[in-house]
């Protein structure tokens, strides 16, 4: 089984994952911090590079990380586009012209990610962007959720390319998996599928 350490980066207070299985490091949404992250890797061998979507506050330090240490950098397929256009991820607005230099990997839904001795499920969950996903390993009952899915709320879909019918489709699809499915979103604290089928008016059965 991997562990799962979570790192709190940027103004928007991102949660990026670093998942570590067999010696082996994948990356989840880092967003910010790239030199605070490096460090704390150190000399990891960090595999892949994994993008929940497109937004500026979960794509920020890429280029950093894959530079350093040439990780297979894999985003949602119709995501792709907006890791590279500063207008759809958002950071013009902050004044950059930022992008995501390359990308390795387009992911699509049923799509398996192995790294070390695990793997984790490709979960197409547009809504919050066109090409949002989650990561789940059935094994043992965990899921990443990226913006899609937190607790007691979901990613909004008023940004550029949301799309408020796809996450109630969406919304409906996560609810039909295991009440005892762990939670890790893209910000704030860590939840349980069940509880969210109570407690989340998105999600409330």
């Amino acid at each position: 089984m991997f562990s799962i350490e979570r790192h709190v980066v940027g103004s928007y207070r991102t949660n990026c994952y670093v998942l570590t299985s067999a010696g082996q490091a994948l990356v989840i949404d880092p967003g910010d911090e790239g030199d605070r992250l490096i460090r704390e890797l150190g000399e990891a061998d960090v595999s892949h590079i994994v993008l929940t979507h497109c937004h500026s506050d979960h794509i920020g330090a890429v280029n950093e990380l894959a530079e350093r240490y040439g990780a297979i950098v894999c985003v949602g397929r119709d995501d792709a586009v907006g890791v590279a256009d500063p207008h759809l991820s958002g950071f013009d607005e902050e004044g950059s012209d930022y992008r995501v230099e390359r990308v390795d990997r387009l992911l699509d839904d049923g799509d398996a990610l192995a790294w070390g001795e695990d793997r984790l499920e490709v979960i197409a969950t547009p809504g919050h962007t066109p090409g949002s996903i989650c990561l789940y390993d059935p094994g043992t009952g965990t899921m990443f959720t990226g913006d899609t899915l937190f607790a007691d709320g979901i990613g909004r879909t008023d940004f550029v390319r949301g799309d408020a019918k796809a996450m109630r489709a969406t919304c409906a699809r996560l609810a039909a998996y295991p009440d005892g499915t762990a939670i890790f979103p893209g910000h704030g604290p860590q939840s349980a599928l069940g509880r969210e089928k109570r407690r989340n008016p998105w999600l409330r059965e």
